[in-house]
This record gives C-alpha cells, structure tokens and sequence, in this order.
C-alpha cells in the first residue's frame, strides 16, 4: 500500500535537489493528519459475533501524540504521552521527524451494542487531528447474551513507521489497554528479530544516536495479554545528514 511516508522515502532517496527542499518544508511544518489510506472505512458493519476491528491512523511530525478513543461520546480510552528528550545534536538546526502513529480497537466478537459513532483524536500540545467512524451491527440472535465491551476490548497504539534526521533519542510507540493489562507483556525486537532490553522504558522503544547502517529496518512489538498476542511492526528509516 502506498502511503505518503513511502513517497518521502521515494523522494529523498532518488532525489538529491528535490530532497533538499522536501527535507526544508519537513523541518518548518508542524502537523497532525489523519491517514484515510491506513484507516478503517468511514462506515462499516459487523455481523453480530464476528470479529469487531477500527483502526485509525495520523501522519506527525511528533513520536508520541495523546491518543483518545470515543464510543458514542463516551470516552473509551486514553493514551496519554510522556514527554522524552528534546536535546538534538547542535550542528542540525532544527531536525525533523516524520511518523505514522496507528490505533486499532480489537474484539473477538461484536455486539449489538457496539452500534454508533466512534471517534478517533490525536492531540499533541494545541494540534489536533480527528476522525468518526459510523459502526452498525447486523444482530441475528435476539437471546445472543452480551459480554462487557471494556473487558473485550483490546485497544493499541504505535508508531507504524518513523522518518527522521540523526537525533539524539526518538521513540516508537507501544502501548494496549486491555483489562489484564497489569498481565499484559510487552517485547520489542530489533530488525534482526533479536530481543531489545527496555528495562526502565516501559512499553515505548527509545532509539539513542539511531544511523542508517546500524538501525534502519523493520521493529517488532510483541503485545500478549492473556492468551491474546498481537505483533505491531514500526518501520525505522534514519535518514542522513543533508549534503
């Protein structure tokens, strides 16, 4: 699928003259977008006790946004950001940083009560970017006895994919709320598959002084909480210095 991150990749990587000026423009805007091509469709039905899935996508130049779900006005859940280093290497003005943040609201079966609106929104300072969805149900057993929706719901957020100029620390995020979250487990794994340690930094995986030979490729973050495991992927692309 193309996306508009695979089209900066393209740009920058056939073109030195284009790149320069793409690379200025990335530097000076500051945006949050949503990301319709990566995003469940606007309307969408379920049949009642198939599997229920919304996914919602923003474009950033940020790496971790404040991400709040909305189930007919209600709020569902939160993931609020912690804030991690700003400190850049002094001989890069003012670097940039490009990043596809998804959120995907999974269940093993819907509802008839998961009918109506939901509502997606990433917040990062006084930028925000939002997008509804209108889900219905196709009920079929009126006797169907319904489970509790918080407690079926597994709800993620991460960074799909990152661009960014050599900065001193960028993260990648990696978070669920699931009602056995505290059982939950959370691995990362390099793009040689091997176990990262992140002791110390939660869910969210902090790259330090990332370089194109030594940290481009495709992160695996293992999610399990209970006997549900999930495998997101963040595709890490450090790109050079300017020349």
């Amino acid at each position: 699928m193309v996306n508009i991150i695979s089209l900066y990749l393209v740009m920058i990587m056939l073109t030195s003259c284009s790149s320069s000026l793409l690379l200025d423009k990335l530097r000076r805007q500051k945006a949050i977008a949503f990301v319709p091509e990566l995003s469940t469709a606007n309307q969408v039905a379920f049949d009642e006790g198939s599997p229920f899935r919304l996914t919602c996508a923003f474009l950033s130049n940020f790496d971790k946004l404040n991400v709040f779900w909305f189930h007919n006005g209600t709020v569902m859940q939160s993931f609020i950001s912690t804030s991690i280093s700003e400190e850049e290497d002094d001989s890069i003005e003012s670097p940039y940083l490009v990043s596809t943040i998804v959120s995907t609201i999974e269940i093993e079966q819907a509802h008839f009560d998961m009918n109506g609106a939901y509502q997606c929104i990433a917040i990062h300072d006084d930028l925000t970017a939002q997008h509804s969805f209108d889900v219905s149900v196709k009920m079929h057993d009126a006797n169907f006895i319904p489970t509790k929706f918080s407690e079926d719901a597994m709800i993620t957020v991460h960074t799909y994919q990152t661009l960014f100029e050599p900065r001193s620390q960028t993260s990648l995020m990696c978070r669920v709320n699931h009602h056995e979250k505290d059982a939950c487990t959370v691995r990362w794994f390099d793009p040689e598959d091997e176990p990262l340690d992140t002791l110390g930094e939660q869910t969210d995986l902090s790259l330090k002084n990332a370089n194109f030979e030594d940290h481009m490729g495709l992160y695996k973050c293992q999610v399990c909480c209970g006997n549900q495991c999930r495998t997101l992927t963040s595709f890490v692309y450090p790109a050079g210095l300017d020349k």
